[in-house]
């Protein structure tokens, strides 16, 4: 009994020790780190959520990298952590870093902003000639040059950068330039393939040359090749049927690199962040001017659609590689980027000397997650009462889900039951192309029809008539095989999101 008596009481006693070392550690840190710390169980809480493996976060603050963290897994299988030195592809938050190599062109009198395209790139060739003639630098990188995404030219192609540039003049514009914002990937491409012209040196050699060496990001890479040869990087994940499955990286993104290739880390995009709030300046080295990279951050469109959704925030616009916009009454710089199951983002408030970056390895959560995280640590270091953006969050995604459920059984309800094809099966195979959407190869198999593009195998679901919808890489996009005026299947026009109605001819 005694001996109980005894181990009890020493278990209290440790216990209190324990409790006043904790309480003592505490207590030595500062207000921001505590707040941190607390924040961080939090970001813990919504990756369980979200269904997020792993992210990485760094923030700096007045000249300061403020805090730097890996949570979570960088892969599922190993259960190998996160740390802010694992790379992630962070997609287009790479259109920045095309944007100052552009600014630094500027200042050496090498480029205009306000030249033509054409003045530096004879061979830049659109569907448009008048467009063709009229875009300038500046607009390749403000998403106002007319022509909508058409990223399925190059998304999981085999083409490479010369031959995408080659192909932009089979792509119809959809809008005159300045008409209206159109996110474009393609232009993007292009302004790499101007900065490769005028350098001499590629857009991936002149980043590095120019870029990450003297901002010391000595372990972001530009291509894939490049992050398999690291020990540290993430892999990513995308949602199927509930579970996570790995996503791959099969996109092709290093084709149009200037658009989305840049693979990095916490700790190398801190560099970045501070040199984007220092005007240019990172340590003793001015990088690009102050005046050349206010160019980048200075609005040249809105944004379409127009939408502020919240109170707190303001509409948007778009300077080059960066959104403008305004969170609770401050200026912010943003940008987004999405590639195979990575979701980064990265946040600059100027006036305030704070910027933010996170990396996600999940596709699940769409940009839902990384817009809760940097939102809240917002409001944390601007000492404002926290919003709950998480519930917000969830809300949006109920919503796209409700939307696309209502579009489904809208079109469901135009279906028209047992109307069979107008043809026998075998007349719908064969080779079908596109001068720049390339070839599409239909087969039939014991499911019915198949297709093949881009190296990717997809099964095209009977809807009526000629009419199909498309499943994995070209899910739910309607299909349609069309005939010619003696009664034969001459091609396929598929309805691309964000690009239109394309053509593909047969030709065997």
């Amino acid at each position: 009994m005694k001996k109980l008596l005894y181990s009890i009481v020493l278990g209290i006693i440790l216990s209190f020790i324990g409790q006043v070392s904790y309480a003592q550690k505490v207590s030595k840190l500062s207000e921001t780190e505590l707040a941190l710390h607390n924040m961080q169980g939090k970001i813990y809480g919504w990756m369980t959520e979200w269904k997020v493996p792993g992210c990485a976060i760094s923030i700096v603050k007045d000249g300061q990298v403020l805090w730097s963290v890996g949570l979570g897994q960088k892969n599922t299988t190993t259960k190998q952590t996160v740390t802010p030195q694992t790379l992630f592809p962070i997609a287009s938050c790479s259109k920045s870093f095309t944007a100052a190599a552009m600014a630094i062109l500027v200042d050496e009198g090498k480029v205009d902003w306000n030249k033509p395209v054409k003045y530096y790139l004879p061979d830049f060739e659109l569907n448009d000639t008048e467009a063709e003639h009229t875009v300038m630098v500046k607009d390749l990188l403000s998403h106002r040059t007319g022509l909508p995404r058409h990223d399925f030219v190059w998304l999981y192609s085999s083409l490479d950068r010369k031959a995408i540039f080659k192909s932009l003049k089979y792509l119809t514009l959809s809008k005159k330039p300045y008409e209206q914002y159109q996110y474009n990937n393609l232009m993007y491409m292009v302004a790499g393939v101007l900065i490769e012209r005028v350098s001499g040196m590629t857009w991936e050699k002149f980043v590095e040359e120019r870029l990450l060496k003297p901002l010391k990001m000595n372990q972001t890479v530009l291509t894939y090749p490049e992050l398999f040869k690291s020990t540290d990087y993430a892999k990513s994940y995308r949602k199927q049927e509930e579970q996570l499955v790995e996503a791959g990286f099969g996109s092709n993104v290093d084709a149009i690199g200037p658009a989305g290739a840049v693979k990095s880390n916490a700790e190398d995009m801190s560099h970045w962040l501070l040199m984007q709030l220092q005007q240019g300046k990172y340590e003793s080295q001015q990088i690009i001017s102050s005046k050349s990279l206010k160019e980048n951050h200075i609005p040249l469109t809105v944004v379409y659609p127009t939408e502020a959704k919240y109170p707190e925030l303001g509409f948007t616009t778009y300077g080059m590689g960066w959104n403008q916009n305004v969170y609770r009454g401050a200026q912010r710089l943003q940008h987004n980027g999405s590639i195979e199951g990575f979701r980064s983002q990265m946040t600059l408030f100027p006036n305030n000397n704070i910027g933010i970056f996170i990396t996600t390895n999940s596709s699940a959560a769409d940009y839902y997650f990384v817009n809760v995280v940097t939102n809240s640590l917002t409001d944390m270091l601007f000492n404002l009462p926290e919003i709950d953006w998480d519930s917000r969050m969830k809300q949006e995604k109920a919503d796209a889900v409700f939307a696309e459920e209502k579009k489904m059984k809208e079109q469901n309800a135009n279906r028209i039951l047992f109307a069979s094809m107008s043809h026998n099966i075998d007349n719908y195979t064969g080779i079908y192309e596109h001068p720049a959407y390339g070839i599409l190869q239909i087969y039939k198999s014991d499911k019915g029809l198949m297709a093949k593009y881009h190296n990717q195998t997809i099964e095209l679901v009977h809807f009526h008539y000629d009419y199909f919808l498309g499943k994995d890489m070209l899910d739910n996009m309607p299909i349609q095989f069309m005939t010619n005026f003696k009664g034969a299947i001459d091609q396929v026009q598929i309805d691309f999101p964000n690009a239109g109605i394309i053509q593909f001819l047969k030709k065997q």
